[in-house]
Order: structure tokens, then C-alpha cells, then sequence
């Protein structure tokens, strides 16, 4: 096996990081069924609904899958699905990229149209992701130390170099898609797991 070969500019060294933990993640997201997708092992999880149906006070998205949100925290926070996990990620770099490198006019939390199947989440995150990942490359040092180069409106963008926002959008993403795997290890061996409290 050859070495890897790594970027060692500002930016290609994060969007090596990008593609490196996109890929892991998708990898290890092969062959996610429906089920694993929807799967909530205690009451009252958090994830995507039909209209209508949420769990939560504020559910956010378009169409007919909403995804659920609260505008002040809960405390404690609701355990969250594999599919509410996929369609938060989603959401954050469509608005990301939005606010970015599109017209920065679509409200982030009404934007995304979220996904009913597995299948479909990561071909939505596969695109989404590659569009993100071309805005990123050529980015100039310049450009990487703008403040408000990126402009989301629900975060610290506009204040922020651009390039802390690039090493938070990769955090974000390899933070919940571990999530998600941890997730589906958990449904494989559901059968094993005994009653809610035991430990071995």
C-alpha cells in the first residue's frame, strides 16, 4: 500500500479531511436499511416526521418530512435518530453553502427538503457534500481569513474567518456520522441489549 498523500496548504488540508471522513462515513453508512434509518430505541427521539406528526415544538424543513427542532434546548436533549442525525448534517451544509457560495437569500431552517428513506438521505448528502466541497477548493488565504466570508445567519459566520467555519462544518460532520455508526452497531446487536437500565 502507498502512502497517502497529503495537502499541506491551509485549505487542502481541510478539504482532505473532508473527503477522508466523507468517505469513511459513507462507507461505514453501506447497505443502511429503512429501518436502521427510523430506528428509535426509547421513547420520544428525535427524528424525521411526517407533517404534522413531530416530537418536538419547532420542526423545521419543506414538503412533507419535517425535521425535529426546538428553538430553545431541552434539558435534557432527546436521543436522536439515525435519519434526524443525516438530516441535521444536510441541512447545515445546504444552508452553509447557501449563505456561502449561493445567492444567501433561502432561510436555512425552511430550505431542506428532508429525506423518507436511507437511500435517499446519503445520495442527498453525497450531493450536497460534493457541492460544498467545490466551493472550498481554490479558496485563496485571503479569502480563508475574511471575516464573514460566510454569511449563515444562525451562527457566528459573520464574524468568524472563513476557514474556522470550514473546520467546524468537517467537525460537525465527522462528530454526528460517528453518531450514526454507533447507531447502527447498536440496532445489529438490539436483541442483545436487555432491558433498559442493566449493565453487564
Amino acid at each position: 500500500m502507498t502512502d497517502p498523500q497529503f495537502q499541506t496548504d491551509r485549505v487542502g488540508l481541510l478539504v482532505d479531511q473532508w473527503d477522508s471522513s466523507l468517505d469513511l462515513a459513507l462507507a461505514r453508512l453501506d447497505g443502511l436499511s429503512d429501518d436502521e434509518y427510523l430506528w428509535e430505541p426509547v421513547p420520544g427521539m428525535w427524528s424525521v416526521r411526517r407533517r404534522g406528526s413531530a416530537n418536538s415544538v419547532d420542526p423545521i424543513g419543506r414538503g412533507e418530512l419535517l425535521l425535529d427542532f426546538s428553538w430553545t434546548r431541552p434539558d435534557p436533549e432527546p436521543l436522536t435518530t439515525i435519519a434526524w442525525r443525516l438530516g441535521h448534517v444536510i441541512q447545515g451544509l445546504e444552508g452553509r453553502w447557501e449563505w456561502t457560495f449561493g445567492n444567501r437569500t433561502a432561510e436555512p431552517f425552511t430550505q431542506t427538503a428532508f429525506d423518507a428513506t436511507a437511500a435517499g438521505a446519503l445520495a442527498h448528502l453525497r450531493g450536497i457534500g460534493t457541492d460544498w466541497r467545490a466551493g472550498l477548493v481554490g479558496l485563496s488565504d485571503e479569502q480563508l481569513d475574511v471575516p464573514g466570508y460566510g454569511q449563515y445567519p444562525h451562527g457566528l459566520d459573520p464574524q468568524l474567518p472563513f476557514i474556522s467555519i470550514i473546520w467546524w462544518v468537517n467537525r460537525e460532520l465527522i462528530h454526528h456520522l460517528a453518531e450514526c455508526a454507533l447507531l447502527r452497531d447498536l440496532y445489529l446487536r438490539r436483541d442483545a441489549l436487555g432491558a433498559p437500565g442493566q449493565h453487564p
